[in-house]
């Protein structure tokens, strides 16, 4: 190991030859292994084990309005904390129309992978280019279930809309709006779509806090929240890594 990473196990971790670490390939397989040597420009350890993460229940992925600021870096965060498989950024009537520069989808990849390392996730979610929320709608991945949070929606609740989808829905599609909410031509061209329209409660919420809370719902309510038990990870052998 070199680079950027065998500084932050060297100087900031403070490891040691003999330690045990965990390594993870970005495909759900974690990697048990034992440093070697530590040295100053690189770290080698042996690996002695393998595990691989079970995947979720059920896969959800969110589209995410662009935001101001370091509000979508929050998001990027804990959307990966969280669990979310994939996410979709999008342009959208009442939000950010400006294009991210190549170096800030380096940058989100960066948060996503840092935010892995914290919450011990082998997987990354997969940050796809930002587009028009049309083009979100009409050609969304495929989903057994299509929610769009509106918070002017007052017939359909979350727990409502999933009940029919309890037994077999495999994956879901969420949509979250920016700071100016989604507009009418927006919802409407979604229902056409066959998204449904759900409400997070009578309390209008900043938007940042409205996809943290309709993750945190979902997840619970889809059973991606259930503790995962030791025994129940795929366990493979895996041949020691070489020393050089």
């Amino acid at each position: 190991m070199t680079g950027p990473e065998a500084h932050h196990l060297r100087t900031v971790l403070r490891l040691s030859p003999g330690d045990p670490i965990t390594f993870f390939d970005g495909t759900g397989a974690r990697y048990q292994a034992r440093i070697e040597r530590i040295l100053k420009d690189r770290v080698t350890a042996t690996i002695i084990g393998q595990t691989r993460d079970l995947p979720p229940k059920v896969h959800l992925h969110l589209g995410q309005a662009l935001l101001k600021g370091q509000k979508m870096d929050l998001i990027l965060q804990k959307a990966t904390e969280l669990g979310v498989e994939a996410i979709y950024p999008f342009y959208s009537e009442h939000g950010i129309h400006k294009q991210p520069r190549d170096t800030q989808m380096d940058r989100w990849q960066r948060i996503v992978i840092e935010a892995c390392k914290q919450c011990d996730r082998a997987t990354p979610p997969e940050i796809h280019t930002p587009r028009e929320v049309t083009d979100l709608i009409t050609q969304p991945p495929p989903c057994d279930a299509r929610l769009i949070f509106w918070e002017h929606e007052t017939r359909h609740t979350l727990k409502d809309v999933l009940a029919p989808h309890n037994k077999d829905c495999r994956s879901v599609l969420f949509l979250l709006g920016p700071e100016g909410g989604f507009s009418e031509t927006e919802v409407a061209c979604a229902q056409k779509e066959g998204f449904i329209p759900v409400s997070l409660g009578p309390r209008i919420l900043r938007a940042e806090t409205a996809t943290l809370a309709a993750t945190a719902i979902l997840q619970f309510t889809l059973g991606n929240l259930d503790p995962v038990l030791p025994d129940d990870q795929e366990k493979s052998p895996c041949a020691p890594l070489s020393n050089g």
